[in-house]
């Protein structure tokens, strides 16, 4: 009786193990950087989608509840991420309780590093932004407004007295934030950018606009 031989398997030579990480590291070289792309606009996106929902919540509260609800944007460090420079990195809801009491009414939502709300480019963290309109604040449009408030901006969520700028949906939909002007400035928005530096730059390659109607509080978002 014969038996067959066994086939022996051979393995893969150190020469081609080498040439097949070689193949794969290029690949991963092209690949990185459209990769680390969506990453960083997906952040972006993230970020501008929660405020966006927080902000029709927030009309939505206004109406349903008949009170005004007050949106806050805190100027703050992020010490969590080391870093030092103040931009506005967190948000809040309020309402007046039945005793009327400015209270919370949502949870105080930190903006994700690296995104962040570019001051100079957004109209809603302006409180000089009215321009020479402010005489429409003995009608009650006098936002946007400023403020401070003991939130947890400090070390391990320790509240601290932190400053704000604020303005409110009102019971009917619309908002508090006057008429500025009858050209194309007639607007109120926030841009959130993000990365190393974006906030220095006026100019941002990618960013997130959020523009709010003054009249029936709608929400349009912009992307370039």
């Amino acid at each position: 009786m014969k038996y067959g031989s066994k086939k022996q398997i051979r393995g893969f030579s150190l020469i081609e193990m080498m040439v097949v990480l070689t193949v794969v590291s290029i690949l991963l070289a092209f690949a990185a950087p459209n990769l680390f792309s969506l990453i960083s606009s997906n952040t972006l996106s993230g970020e501008g989608t929660v405020i966006q929902n927080q902000l029709t919540l927030a009309q939505q509260m206004a109406v349903s509840k008949s009170a005004d609800v007050e949106v806050r944007f805190f100027k703050m460090k992020d010490e969590s991420a080391a870093l030092t420079d103040e931009a506005f990195r967190a948000f809040q809801l309020f309402q007046y309780s039945a005793e009327g009491e400015m209270l919370p009414v949502s949870n105080f939502f930190r903006i994700r590093n690296p995104v962040a709300i570019h001051e100079n480019l957004s109209t809603l963290v302006q409180p000089a932004a009215t321009g020479g309109f402010s005489s429409e604040s003995k009608y009650g449009f006098d936002s946007p407004r400023i403020g401070s408030e003991l939130v947890p901006t400090g070390r391990s969520g320790t509240k601290v007295d932190t400053p704000y700028v604020a303005f409110r949906f009102r019971p009917d939909g619309s908002t508090d934030l006057p008429y500025r002007s009858g050209d194309a400035r007639d607007t109120w928005y926030l841009t959130l950018v993000q990365g190393e530096g974006a906030l220095q730059n006026d100019e941002p390659d990618n960013f997130m606009c959020l523009q709010v109607n003054p009249y029936n509080g709608k929400i349009n978002v912009f992307r370039p």
